[in-house]
């Protein structure tokens, strides 16, 4: 098969990846039944006395999503409720990785103390400081498809003076339980030019956390790659780290991982080449969970080669998202993919910029 056809064949398998994860979560929740809600008896009790009854959703940096029958789902700050009530099984994860599986029947004994009756009679109820919950959720029997989180973002650009149309496409969707958190990601920029060769970039990753105590994780990844700027055929890598969530606060979260990796690379110009690379990676976040939703991302990872000596890599990415109407959001993302020894005649860095509109479920 011919370069050309063969990096044809790619494109249109990353297109068809990058929509997959979309494709397939929308088709379940189009034909799956309708899942009951929790009856909305949860009662929050804000710290200046006044009282709101409705269903707990969410806890996550230091706000409380609350769905009630007149006004909506609404975000409170946790800082902002003295105690809460609920017969519901929650799920609390404390700053130092604890976590807690009960309901809470009655007030605290005080302001900002939670008493968590446990799903075991013959465990003796816990008293939690509501200062130290960094998240909860509800764990209620609901089907697979009703836990996701995802998004789904285009982009397209064209400048008239040069001739260059750039068009992206990307897609998320994850969920998040007591054990674990999965997540797979897919991207796809193609750049045609009339003066010059076409390029294309495309990813697939897949990443799975095990939660272990004290905030600490063990982190699984797959990942497939296409980069003609890079030299990059395709790339097939699998790998697994220990990391850390290092801050987890209202608004914030950083964590820090490193671990090792296998990959196969097929490279335009005819080379296979099997290593191995350490793994360095720390991502932090910022969010804005109350209307208008705004959520900013940063990464960086350094995969130094164990197998060949003196190869670098390294992956960069900035992506900052504003919401403009309910869960329609204004993406800005910029990345950066080094290698120091990439293919005789390929660049050894390739970075871009992208904008894109897209919506989050």
């Amino acid at each position: 098969m011919s370069n050309g056809k063969k990096i044809l064949r790619l494109l249109r398998m990353s297109q068809a990846v990058a929509v997959l994860p979309l494709v397939v979560v929308l088709g379940w929740l189009g034909i799956a039944p309708g899942v009951q809600a929790a009856p909305k008896t949860d009662v929050i009790i804000l710290v200046n006395g006044d009282r709101i009854t409705g269903e707990i959703k969410d806890l996550a940096y230091g706000q409380l999503k609350l769905k009630t029958d007149y006004i909506g789902t609404i975000y409170v700050q946790w800082n902002k409720i003295a105690s809460i009530q609920t017969q519901q099984i929650l799920q609390l994860e404390l700053a130092d990785g604890q976590r807690y599986f009960g309901r809470i029947p009655d007030p605290g004994p005080g302001d900002a103390i939670l008493r968590l009756t446990m799903s075991k009679a013959e465990v003796a109820p816990v008293e939690v400081r509501m200062t130290d919950v960094v998240r909860a959720a509800p764990l209620k029997e609901r089907a697979w498809y009703d836990r996701l989180d995802g998004s789904f973002s285009a982009g397209y650009s064209y400048t008239q003076s040069s001739a260059v149309e750039q068009f992206n496409l990307a897609a998320s969707v994850g969920s998040r339980n007591r054990k674990r958190k999965w997540r797979v990601e897919a991207e796809s920029q193609i750049t045609t030019q009339a003066q010059g060769s076409n390029t294309q970039r495309a990813t697939a990753t897949g990443t799975i956390e095990r939660f272990r105590r004290n905030a600490r994780f063990v982190q699984y990844t797959g990942e497939l790659t296409h980069n003609q700027g890079l030299g990059l055929d395709l790339r097939t890598l699998v790998g697994v780290g220990y990391g850390w969530y290092l801050y987890q606060r209202e608004g914030v979260e950083w964590k820090a991982a490193a671990g090792v990796t296998l990959q196969n690379e097929q490279r335009i110009d005819g080379q296979s080449i099997q290593s191995s690379e350490a793994s360095f990676n720390t991502e932090a976040r910022l969010f804005r969970l109350d209307r208008p939703k705004r959520d900013i991302l940063a990464s960086i990872t350094l995969l130094p080669s164990l197998t060949e000596s003196g190869r670098v890599r390294g992956e960069a990415s900035l992506r900052a998202r504003q919401e403009f109407i309910d869960d329609l959001f204004l993406e800005l993302s910029l990345y950066n993919s080094y290698d120091s020894d990439p293919p005789l005649g390929a660049d050894s860095n390739d970075w871009g910029l992208v904008t894109s509109l897209g919506f989050t479920f």
